[in-house]
């Protein structure tokens, strides 16, 4: 592993997460298995996946802690202040340490530039995870999991620019100094100082798995917050869900027309043509389908 690490975290930090990154791994836990303290997973099976449940009993947990610690603070403690305040860091550090996946999945996505690795992304992901699980609102309704994918990438995104060259150079830019060096190999191919920046500035253009955002694109994108990506994740899932309600040739019309399930949004001339039927056909079909929508549409959880 590199010796990169983000400044803006303290020794103990460092050594928290490293620490947990090493622990096992373990298999999910079945529901009988489970103790009666508060519903919660044993604590050899931290690793395991949480549950909608267990989501809302750890962070109600976490909650009850910070509230007597306030409590605490100001001199007006209660009795069973002092185990709410350590039942709340236990469910704290087991809330991250059951989504550790979590951040090794979405570091996984990023292209790695040359003088990290990628246990570097991780550690900055796991920086986002404690974030979120500070920040985290149960009574949202949404997953943790959907909550946290935005403070695990913008730790990721932060981190990398961070390690980077202060000097971003841009793409087009970046482009007629490579053009220069292929044309002109006596005053730049050699430079390596110049060769390393590139490589680097390049990282941010590259695409994040098969998708088509890069590095880049999403570390200038900061108009969204999590809630507002959570709100939109819980909406995209309940209109997957109602598209089922629909025969699969109004289900493709639909999803086409409007840019669902990884559809670009086509004309209805466009759909027309790939089912073979007149436009007009389309366009009653779509009509006619999100009328069947609504009737087994559902209000989002406030």
């Amino acid at each position: 592993m590199s010796t990169y690490l983000p400044s803006n975290i303290d020794l103990f930090q460092r050594v928290f997460y490293a620490g947990l990154m090493a622990l096992p791994e373990t298999a999910p836990v079945s529901p009988g298995t489970r103790q009666a303290n508060g519903g919660r997973p044993r604590r050899h099976d931290r690793r395991a996946l949480l549950t909608a449940n267990d989501e809302r009993i750890l962070a109600k947990a976490i909650e009850a802690g910070r509230e007597a610690a306030q409590r605490i603070a100001q001199g007006a403690g209660l009795d069973g202040d002092e185990q709410l305040v350590v039942d709340g860091e236990d469910a704290r550090h087991h809330f991250i340490e059951a989504n550790i996946r979590l951040v090794q999945s979405i570091a996984n996505k990023f292209g790695v530039p040359m003088h990290l690795d990628r246990d570097d992304l991780v550690q900055d992901g796991m920086i986002g995870l404690d974030k979120a699980v500070d920040k985290f609102d149960w009574r949202r309704g949404y997953k943790f999991s959907t909550y946290a994918t935005w403070w695990i990438r913008q730790s990721i995104q932060r981190g990398l620019e961070a390690s980077a060259t202060t000097i971003k150079i841009p793409g087009h830019r970046s482009r007629e100094l490579r053009t220069a060096a292929s044309t002109d190999t006596g005053r730049l191919t050699g430079d390596l100082a110049l060769i390393e920046m590139l490589s680097q500035l390049e990282s941010m253009d590259r695409p994040l798995g098969d998708g088509a955002d890069t590095v880049g694109s999403m570390v200038r994108s900061h108009d969204e917050g999590p809630d507002e990506m959570a709100e939109r994740s819980v909406l995209s899932e309940q209109i997957d869900a109602l598209l089922d309600h629909l025969d699969p040739t109004s289900r493709f019309a639909v999803a086409a027309r409007f840019g669902l399930r990884g559809h670009e949004p086509l004309t209805f001339a466009a759909i027309a043509d790939e089912l073979g039927v007149t436009s007009q056909a389309v366009r009653r079909r779509v009509e006619r389908a999100i009328e069947k929508l609504r009737t087994h549409a559902t209000p989002i959880a406030a």
